[in-house]
């Protein structure tokens, strides 16, 4: 077994868990963190919900616990494993903490891929850029 390659980044945000909760699940949020598809409507993320850039990926909400957790499985269709291969995912957890909210990301685990390596590098990057972009969405500074 290969070891797991799974990003884990958090960040706290001076803001309540409402909050940055509505940044991670409101479309007129996710657009300033993540790049979503033109053809994404104003939808808000709950189980079952496809954000899919057509010919390239999809995410698939599978968990939507809100104010704790939201969780959105990844399919890449270059992969050449069928996806019940692998479990790659990027799940939000939220914790009220310090009147503010601690938010971790966990992206992963890409260790089923061939080219897992980098896709846990751009995730790392990916990670970082977002939890940034989240904070400063929920706590008004966008």
């Amino acid at each position: 077994m290969s070891k797991a390659l799974i990003v884990k980044q958090e960040i706290w945000i001076g803001a309540p868990v409402a909050k940055v909760w509505e940044v991670l699940v409101a479309p007129k949020y996710i657009r300033q963190w993540e790049d979503l598809p033109q053809d994404f409507g104003d939808y808000y993320l709950e189980v079952g919900r496809v954000i899919e850039w057509t010919g390239f990926s999809r995410l698939t909400v599978t968990v939507c616990e809100p104010h704790e957790k939201l969780v959105l499985k990844l399919y890449a269709f270059k992969w050449e494993q069928p996806p019940a291969d692998y479990d790659i995912a990027y799940t939000y957890h939220l914790t009220a903490e310090n009147e503010g909210t601690l938010l971790t990301l966990e992206i992963g685990d890409f260790s089923a891929l061939t080219e897992g390596q980098n896709y846990y590098d751009s995730s790392v990057e990916f990670a970082g850029t977002a939890l940034e972009k989240i904070k400063s969405l929920a706590e008004n500074r966008m």
